[in-house]
């Protein structure tokens, strides 16, 4: 078909919702509707005035909550988002503020998946990470009424590639079953009390990051515990290692030194962790 003026015409950008006067929170919520709709969730509706649970706009594919506040939004905010989605994995989470974002906040939203806003008084909308920004970027679907006029390569999204959650964990437990099972047999190694026990034992920790990285549905962060269990191990295979702790007190001193200074920073990393995802009392923990 040749294309001219009069079929063309008819393809155009889709229009950003007109400008509103933002002046309460059920303003905000509605506007944050609208641009949910521009971006390709056509179904997005505000609830307010409800019980949200921490969800002010839903839509079929993703969930959205807007807070009218001058303070800067927190982590605990995001938490509670990422709690009401339950295991509805495949919805997309928005997140809107007239204010700003602690630097707590934006790190929580780039490890779980979560698209940060910031809206004007004018009704106008800024993308603040890089996951908003993609869905900025990202084309409105056309008007039912008028599909055949659309080039069919308009309406193909490239699909973004998120790499699966506990990944890094299996990999690391696959490797370490790997040293339990080939490290104790070695030259090296004069495993006490026997090899079968050791190997049981060094193989505590990669079955913990293994079945913790299949069971994983979050992204929330885990490297500090990764790293401490991996300490742990490593501590174990000392003490278990016979050969090390021949000789006199001087020559013990090294590998005990080692020993208890691993064990200590696998502690450290691993409440520090255990405190950093902890949530307030009362929110949904990730």
């Amino acid at each position: 078909m040749a294309v001219t003026s009069e079929n063309t015409s008819a393809v155009r950008t889709p229009q950003p919702p007109a400008g509103r006067q933002i002046q309460s929170w059920q303003e905000a919520e509605h506007n944050a509707a609208a641009w949910m709709r521009h971006w390709g969730y056509e179904d997005a509706q505000a609830r307010p005035g409800g019980s949200d649970g921490g969800v002010d706009v839903r839509s079929r594919r993703a969930l959205g909550q807007v807070k009218y506040q001058a303070a800067a939004v927190g982590r605990p905010e995001l938490q509670r988002l990422f709690g009401a989605r339950g295991r509805a994995m495949d919805k997309d989470l928005l997140f809107f503020t007239g204010s700003g974002y602690a630097a707590t906040a934006v790190e929580y939203a780039a490890e779980n998946g979560i698209a940060l806003f910031v809206y004007g008084l004018d009704g106008s909308m800024t993308a603040v990470n890089a996951l908003a920004r993609r869905i900025t970027a990202t084309p409105a679907p056309p008007h039912p009424a008028a599909p055949a006029q659309v080039p069919a390569s308009a309406l193909v999204v490239a699909p973004v590639r998120k790499s699966r959650p506990g990944k890094g964990r299996i990999v690391l437990g696959l490797v370490l079953t790997a040293v339990a099972l080939f490290i104790p047999g070695g030259d090296s190694f004069d495993p006490r009390p026997n090899r079968a026990l050791v190997t049981l034992l060094m193989l505590v920790v990669p079955a913990i990051l293994i079945v913790s990285g299949i069971r994983e549905t979050s992204r929330r962060r885990y490297w500090p515990t990764g790293l401490g269990l991996l300490l742990v191990d490593l501590s174990v295979a000392w003490l278990t290692n016979a050969r090390l702790w021949h000789g006199d007190t001087t020559e013990m001193l090294v590998p005990a030194t080692l020993t208890a200074l691993s064990l200590t920073v696998a502690t450290l990393l691993i409440r520090r962790n255990t405190r950093g995802t902890a949530t307030p009392s009362g929110e949904p923990t990730p």
